[in-house]
Parts: structure tokens; sequence; C-alpha cells
């Protein structure tokens, strides 16, 4: 089966008076895109580019790691549900918030994002779906906050952990079931060097204790996350081995080749309960294509 991969598309509508006094995060943000010129980072021919380039790849999963918006305003988020509305009815879509996702308080962080997005990401906390022979557990680690530092909840890693408790497959090799898991989160765990990720103001704050549990577990197959927006791949260490983190880059990066800037997404290939082949397609300035060389070839 194919898993199709793309994170950060970060659709942005320009925010409303109202939209600004709800909260201090949003009006840095604005500032930022409007003022100081972010904006031009990231284009809707890509984001609506991308979703073309889903269509025609037909894979059997699309995932979605957070960042559909810049502001995480109703019309942003509005604009993002009717983007993606062929890819939603016509594939299984997984999908969690990104920091730019929450960037106001709420009862629960996601949940305003949750209005459009509900049945694809579930009523909120670790989530366990599967879908052929993938399965895909997602765990929300974004939160209202001045810097862009993640947290997950209270009590998120040992429910994720009861999670993978209901597959039955604690201390065995899931592909013996046939089975592939992907942990699915917005924030790395490492950079690209495999050096653990920062700065302090954008990293999440406890990387160390989901490490840990994934170093416990025999059930996860590869990590998949987003936030960083130059796609990179690395590894935490796994209790059967190395496990593969794959970030494939921005989804709606503006074409910037003299920056070796584009958007990416990618495909991963699950055969029999193993992670095969990864394919990584970057913008080429009118649509996507592989990426030359072979995936993270070019970097960035």
């Amino acid at each position: 089966m194919r898993v199709l991969h793309f994170t950060d598309l970060h659709v942005q509508r320009r925010p409303r008076l109202i939209d600004l006094v709800t909260g201090p995060k949003r009006i840095i943000g604005a500032l930022n895109l409007y003022l100081l010129g972010r904006r031009s980072h990231f284009q809707r021919v890509v984001q609506e580019g991308l979703v073309q380039a889903i269509l025609e790849q037909a894979p059997d999963v699309v995932v979605c790691t957070g960042d559909l918006t810049a502001l995480a305003t109703d019309d942003e988020l509005e604009a993002a549900h009717a983007l993606l509305r062929p890819v939603y009815e016509r594939f299984p879509f997984v999908v969690q918030p990104g920091n730019h996702d929450t960037y106001v308080r709420e009862r629960r962080p996601g949940d305003r994002m949750r209005r459009w997005f509900g049945p694809w990401m579930g009523p909120g906390g670790p989530r366990l779906v599967r879908h052929g022979g993938a399965a895909f557990l997602t765990v929300e680690t974004c939160r209202a906050h001045l810097t862009s530092r993640g947290q997950t909840p209270p009590g998120e890693l040992a429910k994720a952990a009861m999670l993978l408790d209901t597959l039955g497959l604690r201390g065995r090799d899931p592909a013996e079931e046939g089975l592939l898991l992907f942990w699915c989160q917005h924030y790395p765990l490492r950079d690209r060097h495999g050096a653990p990720y920062g700065p302090a103001g954008r990293c999440l704050a406890d990387a160390a204790a989901v490490e840990a549990l994934l170093a416990s577990r025999s059930e996860v197959g590869a990590v998949l996350h987003g936030h960083e927006h130059h796609g990179f791949r690395t590894t935490v260490p796994g209790l059967r081995g190395p496990v593969p983190v794959l970030n494939p880059g921005a989804g709606g990066y503006a074409h910037l080749p003299a920056k070796r800037r584009t958007a990416h997404f990618s495909i991963y290939d699950v055969q029999d309960g193993a992670l095969v082949s990864v394919e990584r397609f970057a913008w080429q300035g009118e649509r996507f294509a592989p990426e030359p060389g072979g995936a993270y070839a070019t970097g960035g």
C-alpha cells in the first residue's frame, strides 16, 4: 500500500480585527506574515498543486502532520477545508493540528480545527486508526504559547501506550502480522544531524519522554512529523533497532530555487508490514515531480 504524507500547508487569509484581539500570538504571527514578509514563503498555487498531485498519485491513505493554516482563523480553516475537499472525500485521511493551528487558547488544543476536520482528527487525545496494512497513532503536541515550543499534554503518552497495548503486539514485530505502525506528531524529535531538535523556543519540550516511550516499544515502525519546513530524515532508538523519523518538508512552500527551497510531499511504500521505500516529490514551479536523485537527495 502507498501512504502519502504532507505537512505545513500554511493556508493564509488576511486576518480581521476581531481575529487579532483574541490573543497576542495572532498579533505576532500577523506581523511576521504581513510586515516582515513571511507571507510570500507560501503560495496558493502550490497548495492547489499539492491537491492535484494527491489526486494523480491516488494513494491508499493520506496523512497530514499539522499546520494547515498560518494563524488558525476561521477563514483560514474554512479555506483549508475547501481546498482539501477532493482529498478527504476520495481517500482515507488522517490529520492532526500543528502549532499554527492552535494559536488561541481553547478548552482543548485543536478544538477550533475540529469544527472543520473533526471526522479525520477524532475527539482529542491520542488516536489509533488502521487502514489496511498500516496503522496511525496520532499524538497531539501543540498548544497556544507565545513561542513555538510544544508540550505533550499530561497523560497523553500513557494513553498512547495503552492504545499500543490494544494491538496485542508488545515485544513482537508487527511485521509478523503484516502491519506497519506510524507514530504521527507535529514536532520533530531530532534535527537533520540526529541531535535533539532545537532551539528551545521551537522544540517539543518533552521530546525525551516521547523517545523513551518509543525506545521501550516494539510496535512503532516509523515516526512522521512536520514543523520544520526543510525536509529531512533521521532515526531514533527503538526496541528492535533504529526507527526512521521522516519529514517531507512544507507542502505549501513557494518555489525559490535560488535559496534551494520548494514544497515537498512523500509517499511511503508499505509491504508485508515493512517500509520498503520512500519517494519524495518536489514542486518544480508548475507541478510536483519526483525529487531528482531520490528522496532527500537535494536537501531542503
